[in-house]
C-alpha cells in the first residue's frame, strides 16, 4: 500500500512468501547468512520507508495532512497578526479619546530620555511587557507604528464615525447645519456640526474642522462674523438659500443672550468695574500658596490653583494687591451692584442653561425667552427693590460697608450764605441752600432711592431693552410659530406649516385633523416630553404621517451653536503650541474621534478596511 512496485524483494509486498519452513531460517551458526528472512526484511530500507509512511498516515488521522498543517499554521499566523493590529487600533483610539499627543521629540532607541519616544510607542512598550505575542511582533523592524500608519488608522476610524452619522441623517430624512469659527495658532478653524432627529429625539453631532484661513492674512485683517453669516445679500445664509430656498437662518440664541450682557457692560461703567474686580479677586485667590488659611479659603471657594509665575518678585506686590482688593470689595457701590447683578443674572442663567442644551427646541426656547423678559419687567418695581435693599443693608451692617452716596465731584469748597442775607427773605436759591438740602437728605431713604435710580433701574432697563431688541417679535416669528405647533395650535402655527408643507408633501387638512386627534387624546397641557412619549408609544409614522414629519422638522431647527463652541475646547486640547505642525486632515479626524466618544467604533471593521490595501503584514483570512 505504501511501497513501490519496482523493488528487488517482492516476497512480502506483491509476489508473496510461500516457503514458510524458512520463515525463521534454518541456517546454522557457521552459515554465511545468520539472519532469517523476516529479520532481513525488517531491516531493509524498503521496509523502513514503508513503516515511516504508515506512521505518518496514522498521525494524519488526528493532526491532518501536511497541507492541512501548513494551512493551519498560515491561519494561526494571520490571527496573530490581526490580534497585534487590533491592539494597535485600541491604543490609537485610547490616545485619540484622551486627546494626547501620539509622537515624541525623538522616536528612536538611542534617545537618552526614553519619555521622548512618544505616547504611542510608550504604550506599545507597556503592552509588550504583559503580552509576549505582541512583544514579538513589536520587536520586528516593521511594527506598523509609523506616522503614516497612524494617519491611515485615524482616517479609517473617523470615516466610520462620519458614516454612522450620515446613515442616521439618511434615515431621518432631514438635518440642520451649525457653524462657528475660532482662531487657533494664527489659523481660522470652522467647526461644522449637524442636528437631526432620531426616534423623535434631537441628536447633535460634530462633523469636522475646516481651515478657512488659507486665503486670508490672519495677522492684519479682522472679520465681522455676524454680518458675514447673516447678510441677506452676500452672507453665508444667502449663499445657502440659493441652493436650498427653504433653509431658515437662525442666529445663535445663546450668543444673542451673551450680547445682551455685553451691551449692558458697555453702557454701565460700574458694571464693568464689578466684573473687573471679581476677576482680580479670583486671580488673587487662585495663586499657589502654603498658607493654611489661604488654602482653606481656596478649597471653600472651589478655586483652581494656578502655576507659580516665573517672574515672581516679592510678596510686597501681593500685599499691595490684597489691600487694593479689600478697598474695592468694601466699597458700597461694589456691593450694591454685586447684589443687583447677582439677582438679575440668576434669572438670565436659567435661559442661558436652556439655550445651551442639546435637546432644547426652537419652540421651547421662544416661550422661555418671553417668560424671562416678563419676569424682569415684573421685578422692576419698588416692592421688589425693597426686599433686595433689606438684604443689602443687612450684609453691609455685618461687614461694615458704608452705603453713603458717592461724591459727585465739582467744587470741594463748601459755600455758605452771606451774612447780610440772613435777615432777608430772598426769592432765589443760593448754593448754601443746596448744601442744607443735601444735609437733610443724606438719610437712609435717600441712599436707597439713589441706588435704586443709579443702579437697579439702569441695569434692568438696559437688559430688558436689549432683550426685546435682540429677541424681537419679528425675529421670533418662526420660533413662536414652532412653539404653537408643538402646543398643537394649528391656526397660530400656520407660518411654520406653510413654509415646509410643500417640501415634505404635507396636507394641511390632514394635518389639522391629526393635531385635533392628538390634542383630544392627551387631554392635558401639552408638553414636549409628553408629546414625544405619546408619539413613541404609537406607530405615529403610520397613524399621524403629516404631524410626524413636521414634528421632526420642529425639533431639528437649531437654536444655538453651543456644540460648535464645545468643539473649540477640544480643538485647543488637541492642537497645542507643541502640535501646531499637525496636518489639517489628521487634526479634523482626531477632533471627531475625541468629541464623539459615545459612538461605538467597530475595531474589526476598521481592521478589515485597513487590510484592503497592500500591506507587508498578512491580515486577510
Amino acid at each position: 500500500m505504501f511501497g513501490s512496485r519496482t523493488v528487488a524483494n517482492m516476497e512480502f509486498s506483491t509476489k508473496g512468501f510461500r516457503n514458510w519452513k524458512k520463515i525463521f531460517g534454518s541456517r546454522g551458526v557457521g552459515s554465511k547468512y545468520t539472519k532469517s528472512k523476516l529479520e532481513l526484511h525488517s531491516n531493509c530500507q524498503y521496509h523502513l520507508t514503508c513503516m515511516t509512511k504508515w506512521h505518518a498516515h496514522i498521525q494524519s488521522k488526528t493532526s491532518g495532512s501536511v497541507h492541512t498543517l501548513v494551512t493551519n499554521a498560515h491561519r494561526d499566523k494571520i490571527l496573530e497578526n490581526r490580534d497585534y493590529m487590533l491592539t494597535l487600533i485600541d491604543i490609537i483610539l485610547f490616545l485619540a479619546h484622551q486627546g494626547v499627543a501620539f509622537r515624541g521629540h525623538i522616536e528612536n532607541e538611542t534617545s537618552l530620555n526614553q519619555g521622548e519616544l512618544g505616547n504611542l510607542k510608550e504604550a506599545c512598550k507597556l503592552m509588550a511587557k504583559y503580552n509576549p505575542t505582541f512583544a514579538l511582533n513589536y520587536a520586528k523592524p516593521t511594527n506598523h507604528t509609523s506616522w503614516l500608519i497612524q494617519n491611515q488608522i485615524i482616517e479609517i476610524c473617523a470615516k466610520h464615525l462620519r458614516n454612522t452619522i450620515v446613515e442616521d441623517i439618511i434615515s431621518a430624512g432631514m438635518y440642520s447645519v451649525s457653524c462657528d469659527e475660532a482662531r487657533c495658532h494664527k489659523e481660522e478653524q470652522l467647526a461644522v456640526c449637524v442636528r437631526y432627529p432620531k426616534n423623535l429625539k434631537v441628536e447633535e453631532r460634530f462633523v469636522g474642522f475646516l481651515d478657512v484661513s488659507q486665503s486670508q492674512n490672519a495677522d492684519s485683517q479682522s472679520y465681522d462674523g455676524a454680518s458675514v453669516m447673516s447678510g441677506h445679500t452676500g452672507g453665508v445664509q444667502a449663499k445657502l438659500k440659493e441652493i436650498h430656498p427653504k433653509a431658515i437662518y437662525v442666529h445663535c440664541m445663546a450668543h444673542k443672550l451673551n450680547l445682551v450682557v455685553i451691551d449692558m457692560c458697555k453702557h454701565l461703567k460700574d458694571a464693568r468695574n464689578l466684573f473687573n474686580g471679581l476677576e482680580a479677586l479670583y486671580v488673587h485667590f487662585s495663586q499657589p500658596t502654603k498658607n493654611k488659611k489661604m488654602t482653606d479659603i481656596q478649597e471653600k471657594l472651589g478655586v483652581k490653583k494656578t502655576k507659580i509665575p516665573q517672574n515672581r518678585i516679592t510678596k510686597i506686590k501681593d500685599v499691595a494687591q490684597a489691600i487694593g482688593l479689600l478697598s474695592t470689595i468694601k466699597n458700597g457701590k461694589f456691593v450694591v451692584h454685586l447684589f443687583v447683578l447677582n439677582d438679575v443674572l440668576k434669572i438670565i442663567n436659567i435661559l442661558s442653561t436652556q439655550l445651551q442644551s442639546k435637546s432644547t427646541t426652537l419652540g421651547k426656547s421662544s416661550s422661555l425667552v418671553c417668560g424671562v423678559i416678563d419676569t424682569l419687567k415684573n421685578n422692576r418695581s419698588d416692592v421688589y427693590f425693597d426686599n433686595l435693599w433689606n438684604d443689602i443693608t443687612i450684609f453691609c451692617e455685618e461687614h461694615d460697608v458704608s452705603l453713603d452716596i458717592p461724591s459727585q465731584g465739582g467744587s470741594k469748597r463748601r459755600r455758605r450764605e452771606p451774612t447780610y442775607l440772613q435777615q432777608y427773605a430772598v426769592l432765589s436759591t443760593t448754593s448754601a441752600e443746596e448744601y442744607r438740602v443735601n444735609d437733610v437728605l443724606m438719610g437712609t431713604s435717600i441712599n436707597k432711592n439713589y441706588w435704586k435710580m443709579h443702579c437697579f433701574y439702569p441695569i434692568l432697563d438696559i437688559i430688558i431693552v436689549n432683550m426685546e431688541k435682540r429677541f424681537s417679535p419679528e425675529s421670533m416669528e418662526i420660533a413662536q410659530s414652532v412653539d404653537n405647533f408643538l402646543k398643537l395650535n394649528f391656526n397660530e402655527s400656520l407660518q411654520f406649516i406653510n413654509h415646509y408643507k410643500d417640501l415634505f408633501g404635507v396636507s394641511k387638512d390632514s394635518l389639522r385633523s391629526e393635531m385635533m386627534v392628538i390634542k383630544n387624546t392627551l387631554k392635558v397641557n401639552v408638553d414636549l416630553e409628553v408629546l414625544q412619549n405619546h408619539l413613541n408609544s404609537l406607530n405615529s409614522k403610520q397613524i399621524f404621517p403629516n404631524y410626524y414629519k413636521l414634528f421632526n422638522v420642529a425639533i431639528t431647527l437649531p437654536i444655538n451653536s453651543a456644540t460648535c463652541e464645545r468643539s473649540f475646547s477640544a480643538m485647543r486640547r488637541l492642537k497645542t503650541w507643541m502640535r501646531t505642525t499637525m496636518l489639517q486632515e489628521r487634526f479634523s479626524n482626531l477632533g471627531i474621534i475625541n468629541i464623539e466618544k459615545d459612538i461605538n467604533i467597530d475595531r474589526v471593521s476598521v481592521l478589515n478596511d485597513f487590510a484592503k490595501s497592500n500591506r507587508r503584514i498578512n491580515l486577510i483570512l
